[in-house]
């Protein structure tokens, strides 16, 4: 669905490259936590994939296409939801019925039962609703346009718990064998029972790009009890916490995955092949 291959972008021909030698090939069925420091690139990754940015060299396809030629065939089966975003003085009920045609399998049914799930007035104007009511609107219709690659960037940011709940059961009933959603984030917490890949992005460069599964195969999430397969760790008033390699006990699931841990383990050591 999505593939990189020795791509470098920059923004301009005399500046600083932002992403250096990236390689990925994500397919459909999964959904990955992209992670990063600030300004690390994540939002030039998702723009890449877009097209909205064109590669300063190498090559990247999205859905079998150049993303930077912006064929309709592949931009009506791929979502970007940014951040930040724009608030028009009109109800996402006409924002659905005048954006929606655009993606084939859009449904609007599916957004008015979103909506509700929400607790979204439907006809309400964007522009007169809170950070969270706008963001649970744009994301209800994010979701019903039903695209093979949603891409979404700190979705969670300004959301109360019980929608982040909300929303995390609405984004499970999305994954399918045919979908790939991708989701950039500092809210660790709030998606890691959820996601099922990592891709962690630092100094211009995939540092991790693995599966839930084979991390829980490889490495022990938790409190240290054989400091010999010590990893990484944290002094916590808990004890000691990290990641250790794993021995020979039975994975618990993926319940037991900690991003945090994960990704301070992965920064605190670069020059690891993980």
């Amino acid at each position: 669905m999505i593939q990189f291959k020795n791509v470098n972008f920059s923004y301009s021909r005399s500046s600083q490259l932002v992403l250096e030698n990236i390689n990925l090939n994500l397919g459909p069925g999964h959904i990955y936590g992209l992670l990063g420091k600030n300004g690390v690139g994540k939002t030039t990754l998702f723009r890449l994939i877009t097209g909205l940015n064109r590669v300063s060299a190498g090559s990247v396809e999205t859905l079998g296409a150049v993303p930077h030629n912006r064929l309709p065939s592949m931009l009506n089966q791929i979502f970007l939801l940014p951040e930040k975003i724009h608030a028009p003085n009109m109800s996402i009920t006409t924002y659905g019925k005048k954006f929606g045609s655009f993606y084939p399998d859009y449904s609007e049914s599916r957004l008015q039962t979103l909506l509700e799930g929400f607790e979204v007035k439907p006809d309400q104007p964007l522009s007169s609703m809170s950070q969270g009511q706008h963001k649970k609107a744009y994301m209800a219709f994010a979701l019903a346009c039903n695209t093979k690659i949603l891409l979404m960037d700190e979705p969670t940011n300004g959301l109360d718990i019980p929608s982040k709940t909300i929303f995390r059961n609405y984004l499970a009933e999305q994954n399918t064998s045919e979908r790939l959603i991708i989701i950039s984030t500092h809210q660790v917490r709030d998606l890691e029972r959820l996601i099922d890949g990592v891709i962690i992005l630092e100094d211009r460069s995939i540092l991790m790009c693995d599966t839930a599964d084979h991390l829980l195969e490889r490495f022990h999430f938790g409190n240290i009890t054989n400091p010999e397969k010590v990893v990484y760790q944290e002094d916590t008033v808990q004890g000691k916490i990290g990641l250790q390699s794993r021995d020979t006990e039975p994975v618990q699931g993926i319940a037991e995955l900690n991003l945090e841990t994960l990704f301070n383990a992965v920064i605190s050591d670069k020059k690891r092949t993980w």
